[in-house]
């Protein structure tokens, strides 16, 4: 694996932990609700932009981008 996906690999990890935090969820709750809802598509066709933002920030565009494909937080 390159370091380039190990990197990209580790700010999903975190990003699946501050976004379940956030709404009070598990982990697996916001893996199956990113997926759902198309959050991770969103982060891996975007990640050169959103990785350089605060999470917070990045958090809130990907609850955007899942309300508009049906996600309810």
């Amino acid at each position: 694996m390159s370091q380039g996906s190990i990197k990209r690999l580790n700010y999903l990890m975190v990003f699946v932990k501050l976004f379940a935090d956030r709404f009070g969820l598990t982990e697996k709750q916001a893996f199956n609700y990113l997926d759902a809802h198309k959050g991770f598509d969103f982060v891996d066709r975007h990640y050169e932009a959103i990785h350089t933002l605060d999470f917070s920030y990045a958090i809130a565009d990907v609850q955007e981008v899942c309300r508009a494909n049906g996600g309810a937080l």
